[in-house]
């Protein structure tokens, strides 16, 4: 370091924010120090009277005190040292208070040294040593403030000895100003110690206000993501509750359009009428496929689908499959190809056959040129059944997504006749519920092939003769049917009535209980969703205590909402979901009429 530079360095205090920090380190010391050198000074006093003889000790014992205390004074009528804008006068006064404390000391050596007396010169250095150990563990944190107290405390000592005659005084003060000498030096380090613990507590600080800045940031975004996730579902509550609303209004007059055109089609129609009729069941027909698909997917999603799981034969579901869907793919001028298998599965036949329905529908929608194949092969005691297609493939970042409902490739119009984009998650969900396993392998332009892997039967299986069943007689059947629609009310009763039944109709569960004074019905019907929130379920249960017994009943739903499909899940009853064909009617009619008339006349329903 130059001279120069040195005594600049010596002079000049930092920066504001770090000799703010400064500044308190040495402030809390202040206090302790001006108490400790006053009793120090009386300490003094007592000595230098009584071993040093000094004429001058209790005055100077006075002054001292007199001068701490007005430091002490002025201390509290500083700015406070955590102000950087005000925080040079702060050091100033203090480097001024230094000085003067510092001088007291050293008038204690002018004032107490007598060469005559060598005791005093050992008073003196002792007292200094003290005294001077403090100054340097108080004033280290700032080397301007403590290089004033060394040299207005040690200097005039030194000045004091080396101006003596006495050889011993001479080499006393030599070594007085070597200790200065030495003080300014291990204050100065001492002042560049403090200076990087401030820079550290600065970085410190620094990464702390950062960490608390990115924590303050963290938390925010939580919140707008909670917030945003608490909206989400919101949204996703009214969408359901809509989609819920919308799909039993819509499956209302469809219900009654499907069943006003089975008991049309009992009528005497000619050509035309019955062209025309064909045409109506078609669209009918296809309407109702899109409900049923937003049904399925409904009690997927709702967790009510239990597998009832049984042997049975593959090769009929694949001949089912074959007559039902290879006309949809001949349409499009496809090949429908099937391998015969002879495998007997240990699954629910009915969710396989839903499951690979919509993989062949998935296909067929998705390829224009080419063939679809259904085949199954036995890999040890697992059947793997596979839906093959020569169809526009699937990227294999795609290959999660299309399993999520609503999701379509090469669709971006929404054509409805490339379905609602449910096919996979329904196959996703039900092979959940079944714990089996759905893969798939595609390539874009190159097709694509999903594998359902099933366990194969261990116990024997003997095949059964299909049978013709003949269309149950429902002649002289009661029923007491319960929906608050009319319109659907009329077109259940016209059709019963071309099937031979008794059918009286009300449109709650009051109603309900006024038509028992004059009805004895075999089986009962009721909508789901009555008037003034009450529910179908609860008009079976007033029935049923009304006529002290467990009347056979179906409850007939058009809703979709999760915890409308638990609740009536729950409830052991025969489930309908509208749009109810009528030949599904027909056979739940007569399966209950069974039911009824398997009851002992003593079967009772326990009283609300």
């Amino acid at each position: 370091m130059k001279a120069w530079d040195f005594l600049v360095r010596a002079w000049r205090f930092d920066s504001p924010r770090i000799l703010s920090a400064q500044m308190q380190l040495l402030d809390r010391n202040l206090p302790y120090a001006f108490v400790i050198s006053t009793l120090v000074a009386w300490l003094t006093a007592v000595v230098g009277a009584r071993f040093a003889h000094t004429p001058w000790a209790w005055s100077w014992a006075a002054g001292t005190t007199v001068v701490t205390l007005g430091c002490m004074l002025v201390r509290h009528l500083l700015p406070k040292p955590t102000d950087p804008l005000r925080v040079g006068t702060y050091a100033q006064a203090v480097r001024l208070m230094a000085g003067l404390t510092g001088a007291c000391w050293g008038t204690m050596g002018v004032l107490f040294i007598d060469p005559a007396q060598p005791q005093s010169i050992t008073v003196v250095l002792a007292m200094s040593a003290g005294i001077n150990s403090g100054g340097l563990a108080v004033y280290a944190p700032s080397w301007p403030v403590a290089l004033v107290y060394w040299l207005t405390n040690v200097l005039p000592v030194a000045v004091m000895l080396l101006a003596s005659q006495d050889e011993l005084s001479v080499w006393m003060g030599l070594a007085v100003a070597s200790y200065l000498f030495a003080m300014s030096v291990f204050s100065y380090y001492a002042a560049q110690g403090a200076l990087r613990a401030i820079h550290l507590g600065f970085e410190n600080e620094g990464l702390i206000r950062r960490l608390r800045d990115q924590t303050q940031r963290a938390l925010e975004a939580r919140q707008v993501a909670e917030a945003a996730q608490s909206e989400a579902e919101e949204a996703n509550r009214a969408k359901t509750v809509f989609l819920a609303s919308a799909s039993h209004d819509l499956r209302q007059p469809l219900h009654a359009m499907g069943l006003f055109l089975s008991a049309l089609a009992r009528a005497d129609l000619n050509d035309k009428q019955q062209q025309l009729l064909t045409q109506a069941q078609a669209t009918a027909l296809a309407t109702g496929d899109m409900l049923s698909t937003l049904m399925d997917f409904s009690k997927v999603d709702a967790g009510v689908v239990t597998p009832q799981v049984q042997a049975f034969a593959l090769q009929h579901v694949f001949q089912k499959l074959e007559r039902e869907l290879a006309p949809l793919a001949e349409e499009k001028g496809l090949a429908f190809r099937m391998r015969d298998t002879s495998l007997v599965l240990q699954s629910d036949p009915a969710l396989v056959e839903m499951i690979l329905r919509n993989l062949l529908l998935n296909a067929i929608r998705y390829t224009e040129r080419g063939a679809v194949l259904l085949a199954c092969r036995r890999r040890g005691l697992r059947a793997v059944v596979e839906v093959w297609d020569t169809g526009i493939g699937i990227p294999a970042p795609q290959h999660q997504a299309i399993f999520r409902e609503f999701h379509q490739l090469g669709n971006p119009e929404r054509d409805r006749r490339k379905g609602l984009g449910l096919g996979l998650a329904i196959v996703e969900g039900l092979a959940r519920a079944m714990s089996v396993d759905v893969s798939l392998r595609s390539q874009p332009d190159r097709g694509s092939v999903f594998r359902l892997t099933l366990p194969i039967s261990l116990q024997p299986w003997a095949a059964q003769a299909p049978g013709v069943q003949d269309e149950p007689d429902l002649s002289g059947l009661k029923v007491l049917l319960i929906d608050d629609d009319e319109t659907v009310c009329a077109a259940i009763s016209d059709l019963l009535a071309t099937w031979g039944c008794w059918c009286e109709t009300a449109t709650s569960d009051e109603a309900a209980l006024a038509v028992l004074a004059r009805f004895d019905p075999d089986v009962l019907l009721a909508d789901y969703r009555l008037r003034s929130h009450r529910t179908g379920l609860q008009a079976v249960q007033a029935v049923r205590a009304r006529l002290g017994r467990a009347v056979p009943a179906a409850i007939i739903t058009g809703d979709t909402a999760a915890e409308r499909l638990r609740e009536a899940h729950a409830s052991g009853l025969e489930l309908l979901h509208k749009p109810v064909p009528a030949d599904r009617l027909q056979r739940v009619l007569f399966s209950l009429w069974r039911e009824a008339a398997a009851l002992p006349a003593t079967t009772a329903w326990p009283a609300d």
